[in-house]
């Protein structure tokens, strides 16, 4: 979809008058555009799947209605969550205010990973048996967890950003519905285990003490496997996407990382 046609779309159904409009080189599919007017900033997103975009209205929704600092749907001036164009869903979110924990990640404290484990309990608490018509994820490691709740599956340094006090999220387009504790397996694999920083099992003890706090039942269970489900997920990664060398070395390195550091 070519920017004439973005902007006239913006124009007819967001009434937005735009100063400029930028593709983000950042997303994988390319679907991800900048938004700038003259007093705010807006993140535009282009699926190809109705099923997808309705899903990702359902939860974005859910999650603003129960206070979690996350991208709101804007409607357009007709009042519909999402604008058909061919065979696209347009979908118009608020720009998140904040700094990406990218910026701060070699310095994160430890009062900001028990701030991000403690919310993202609290998104698979207001979840568990919620499943907006999301995907559903199952490993074979062998165990079946009963807590089963959203997953956002992608929690990058990208994808958290932190304002204020306010812990935010981003981009729930891989979330799935599945065993809460993925979610705490592949957070801890994606911000503290990597080849520039190697494995910062501090950081690991204060997101995992955090997040499983004074629930010393469900740590028991799930605490054993952490290490088999880190792997699965990165098996599972490789498996169903084509990446470039580069990131291919960047997970075997996280790989090896987990094996030696994890624990069993």
């Amino acid at each position: 979809m070519n920017d004439n046609i973005l902007k006239e779309i913006l124009k007819k159904s967001y009434k937005i008058q735009l100063n400029k409009i930028a593709k983000n080189s950042d997303s994988t599919d390319g679907n991800v555009y900048l938004i700038e007017s003259e007093n705010s900033k807006y993140i535009f997103k282009i699926y190809n799947s109705l099923e997808h975009t309705q899903s990702m209205i359902k939860l974005h929704n859910f999650l603003n209605e129960n206070n979690f600092y996350v991208p709101k749907i804007i409607p357009t001036k007709n009042k519909e969550y999402y604008k058909k164009y061919d065979d696209n869903y347009i979908v118009m979110y608020s720009f998140l205010e904040g700094s990406q924990l990218k910026n701060n990640i070699q310095t994160i404290e430890s009062e900001v990973i028990s701030k991000l484990a403690k919310e993202i309990r609290r998104l698979h608490d207001l979840t568990v048996n919620v499943n907006l018509n999301l995907n559903t994820i199952e490993f074979n490691i062998g165990q079946e967890f009963e807590r089963k709740s959203i997953l956002h599956f992608d929690l990058t340094k990208d994808n958290i950003f932190i304002n204020k006090d306010e812990i935010g999220f981003i981009d729930f387009d891989d979330a799935k519905f599945g065993p809460s504790v993925y979610d705490v397996a592949i957070t801890i694999s994606l911000l503290f285990l990597s080849k520039s920083r190697g494995a910062e099992l501090d950081k690991v003890k204060t997101f995992i003490d955090s997040y499983y706090e004074n629930d010393t039942v469900n740590k028991e269970i799930e605490f054993p496997y952490i290490k088999n489900i880190a792997l699965k997920w990165i098996d599972y990664l490789l498996t169903k996407n084509s990446f470039d060398t580069s990131t291919k070395e960047s997970f075997e390195v996280k790989k090896k990382l987990i094996e030696k550091y994890l624990y069993n």
